[in-house]
């Protein structure tokens, strides 16, 4: 069955460029992440995710 899927070489670098891609995203959130300020960590872990409860009554 795999003898007849004809892979181009083209398709071969596809993964590669989504992988590093990724890859590439998740060093630079990671670096930033880490390279924070402790006041500007402080204040983002401390923002509200949704709408309070009391406010929609």
């Amino acid at each position: 069955m795999f003898k007849r899927l004809v892979i181009e070489d083209w398709q071969q670098v596809l993964p590669v460029i989504a992988f590093s891609l990724t890859f590439g995203i998740f060093l630079v959130l990671s670096v930033r992440a880490l390279l924070m300020k402790r006041s500007k960590a402080d204040y983002m872990a401390h923002l509200p995710l949704g709408e309070n409860e009391e406010s929609e009554q």
